[in-house]
């Protein structure tokens, strides 16, 4: 879904994609910690944070002559598209070192395969709510999404084989989804469902891995 309104305060302009970004994380994280318990937040949150740090300030490396010629810009411009797949990157290279040590269990798995869908689907529904488009499509983007998470809430803790579909089917509906929004699918929330999905498939073998190894 396209930006198309923005929120002034006092000096400094904030697209809905930003309120959007950080009320999805909030939800999510407070859904996690209902769903999962204090620990599992605590990654998230971390992850969450960690993300949010790189994505503000990876802006010196995309507009480094402007950092240098105006520090304090860096206060109200961030690394756009770049920052947001660094970041990105860099918090699930981080979660899945984390994951390794504890040897990829199944619980830490479908959290954060649910934390992925949940964290986009919120972001797709507040962006619906807070920028203009034509009512079908707002209408098919907030069905498609909460029938997704919806679908993940129910399954995602059934078998390994629902968590592999759910993967796909988590990618298809974003596909589907950007199809008929008008930026099409060079978007960059579809590139954050893209890598969430390589995240989460290999996330899905190793542990899947790790219990064979362990069941001999």
């Amino acid at each position: 879904m396209p930006v198309t309104d923005w929120f002034i305060i006092r000096t400094l302009t904030i697209p809905s994609s930003w309120v959007a970004v950080l009320l999805a994380i909030l939800l999510t994280g407070i859904i996690v910690w209902r769903k999962f318990g204090k620990e599992t937040e605590d990654w998230f949150s971390g992850a969450a944070i960690l993300f949010l740090l790189v994505w503000k300030f990876s802006v010196v490396i995309t507009d480094f002559e402007m950092i240098i010629d105006s520090p304090f810009s860096i206060l109200y411009f961030n690394g756009g598209s770049v920052g947001v797949i660094l970041g990105l990157s860099i918090a699930l290279s981080k979660l899945l070192l984390q994951f390794k040590r504890e040897n990829w269990q199944e619980f830490e798995l479908v959290a954060m395969l649910f934390s992925m869908v949940m964290l986009q689907s919120l972001y797709q529904i507040i962006m619906v709510l807070l920028n203009e488009a034509s009512p079908w499509q707002k209408i098919v983007t907030v069905v498609l999404f909460v029938l997704l998470a919806t679908l993940t809430w129910l399954k995602i803790t059934s078998s390994t084989t629902w968590q592999f579909q759910l993967i796909v089917l988590f990618l298809l509906t974003h596909i589907f989804v950007a199809l008929i929004q008008p930026q099409g699918v060079l978007q960059t929330p579809l590139i954050v469902t893209g890598i969430f999905v390589v995240c989460g498939l290999l996330a899905h073998a190793l542990t899947n891995k790790q219990h064979e190894f362990t069941e001999e």
